[in-house]
């Protein structure tokens, strides 16, 4: 697949992990992009105000070629604690975005999650019945058929563990293990990373091309939070003994949360994009910046 030329992008979520990095790469190739925040000061030639806990009715959208949906409830907890509220930022407002940028003419990108699945078998394929357990993914899910319905100016990315620098979690393994100090990691707790510049690459390259469907963006393997926690101890060069192992469901988290597989079926992605997605450590090291 070629990209086509240059596209006006529209990132809903600016402010979040991918949406950030969105913005920075379309703005280092030259490349317009503006953003949703609900953060002030507004520079209003790159942010546009948006609440997804807001009216839908009051959503206005700046002339785009593509709308990326990045923004929404994403921690399990809060979405099962809020259910409401979840389904409020979720589905409703992600539904009245991309009515709103199908009717202008816009190619609308959706962002979705592994989470869709139950993860009771690995390697899911693009085109597998949805069977989501947790509250998240169940909203997730019900999105997906909700955007999908609008027609051929839609497109989902499905996306695992997205990797990067500023991932909290990960900034404070690397921060207290620097410091000599212990970590603690759930051995019963797994995930598929993907390095967030390659997620980013193939927003892009989606986008451009109008490439309608279902497209699964995620690690090729799956590894406990321990083995995460451990390679970036020996990638600091400290003893990966820092590394407490500790387990998700005695620290409460809901089976439906802690699924025994993440990793997605690639489908024709690399194909696709150019993208290509390594192993598990490769993706862990490359987001967070040991490569």
């Amino acid at each position: 697949m070629i990209p086509p030329p240059a596209a006006r992008f529209c990132v809903i979520g600016g402010d979040g992990l991918i949406g950030a990095a969105l913005c920075d790469d379309l703005r280092l190739q030259g490349q317009p992009a503006i953003a949703s925040t609900r953060r002030a000061p507004i520079d209003a030639k790159q942010q546009f105000f948006l609440d997804l806990q807001g009216d839908p009715e009051h959503f206005r959208l700046p002339e785009a070629d593509v709308v990326v949906l990045t923004a929404s409830m994403t921690r399990l907890a809060e979405c099962r604690a809020n259910p409401a509220d979840a389904w409020r930022a979720n589905v409703d407002a992600q539904l009245r975005l991309a009515e709103e940028a199908v009717r202008r003419g816009a190619f609308v990108v959706f962002l979705s999650t592994n989470q869709v699945f139950d993860g009771m078998r690995p390697g899911m394929k693009p085109d597998a019945p949805m069977s989501a357990r947790s509250v998240y993914g169940k909203l997730k899910a019900e999105a997906e058929m909700r955007l999908l319905a609008l027609g051929e100016s839609v497109c989902v990315v499905r996306l695992s563990k997205v990797i990067a620098p500023r991932l909290q979690l990960f900034a404070h393994w690397r921060r207290d293990l620097s410091n000599g100090g212990a970590i603690v990691a759930f051995d019963d707790l797994v995930m598929a990373p993907i390095a967030i510049s390659k997620v980013v690459a193939g927003i892009e390259r989606l986008g451009r091309a109008r490439a309608n469907g279902v497209w699964h963006l995620g690690g090729r393997e799956d590894m406990s939070y321990v083995a995460a926690g451990r390679r970036i101890a020996w990638r600091l060069g400290v003893d990966q003994d820092l590394v407490r192992v500790a387990s998700a469901a005695q620290a409460g988290i809901p089976e439906e949360e802690r699924p025994p597989h993440t990793v997605l079926a690639p489908g024709d992605i690399e194909k696709a994009t150019g993208v290509e997605i390594a192993d598990a450590e490769t993706e862990l090291d490359i987001g967070l910046g040991f490569t």
